[in-house]
């Protein structure tokens, strides 16, 4: 199966990416358009136009250490129905708590999922588009190697590092366009999200 990149250098870079932070760094690149290629997707992929205003705060939970690859804004046009959605991976306990909790106090639908989960199937996962003459659209199922494989095809080292996360869905309850999943991501991620900085040693006098 050949990667459908048409940019050598960018393909460079995901295949040296090693860690969640590497996938971060540069699916924060790609939401902010300084990389035109996104793995598992066409060449020249970008985000939809109506999560324009939202690039930032993207960039910024992918660079924080929340690999967020897929995201969806609210809407509603006709029979569609769409929910604000985000769907990544994180390790840092640290920042899961952070996120954890702030989705709590946003009183948004959250799915959590490890690899190991896909034993049991998928799930049910969110519906976050309905009415669009075809299927719902879900997220939040568990995904399974096979899954992430397809997220990454043919780089196994970015494989290895998203397996080893854990699977984190933030869905807003309401249908229609609103702030709240974007404005939890700002809240999780913000400086509070850092973990304390060491308290500096006294040497003895």
């Amino acid at each position: 199966m050949r990667t459908p990149w048409k940019n050598r250098a960018d393909r460079a870079r995901w295949q040296h990416a090693r860690t969640l932070t590497d996938l971060g760094q540069l699916t924060a690149a790609w939401w902010e358009g300084t990389l035109r290629s996104l793995p598992g997707h066409r060449a020249n992929h970008r985000p939809h136009p109506t999560l324009t205003p939202h690039t930032a705060v993207l960039a910024t939970a992918n660079r924080a250490g929340f690999l967020i690859p897929a995201a969806q804004a609210g809407r509603t046009d006709g029979t569609v129905q769409q929910r604000t959605a985000v769907q990544g991976f994180v390790s840092s306990p640290h920042l899961i708590q952070r996120v954890m909790d702030a989705a709590e106090q946003g009183d948004l639908y959250i799915a959590l999922a490890s690899l190991h989960d896909a034993n049991d199937g998928p799930g049910n996962g969110i519906t976050v588009t309905t009415g669009d003459k075809q299927r719902d659209t879900v997220f939040g199922q568990v995904l399974g190697l096979e899954d992430l494989n397809a997220m990454w095809p043919q780089l196994p080292h970015a494989v290895d590092a998203v397996a080893l996360a854990l699977q984190v869905t933030l869905v807003d309850p309401q249908f229609g366009s609103s702030n709240l999943v974007w404005d939890t991501l700002a809240a999780a991620i913000g400086p509070a999200a850092l973990p304390p900085a060491p308290m500096p040693e006294t040497p003895w006098s």
